[in-house]
């Protein structure tokens, strides 16, 4: 799927259930996601994660780097 300014990126979905975490298949499907968008010509990956969260440790422990936040409020 392009983004905004027209380059491509993958856009995969996916989650570890609390009961299956901390054996390591959040970032095996997390790496898999950076493998499959590479071979398959993405130039960047969009990876969101709730601050202080499973998925924020496992982007910290990643070596990747936030870019920010940005708040939501149901209405």
């Amino acid at each position: 799927m392009p983004d905004p300014i027209g380059k491509a990126r993958p856009l995969p979905q996916f989650g570890v259930l609390p009961e299956y975490r901390g054996l390591g298949l959040g970032r095996l499907l997390r790496r898999a996601a950076m493998h499959w968008g590479s071979a398959n010509g993405a130039d960047h990956q969009l990876l969101q994660a709730t601050a202080s969260d499973a998925s924020d440790r496992l982007c910290q422990a990643e070596g990747l780097a936030g870019l920010g936040f940005v708040c939501t409020m149901t209405v």
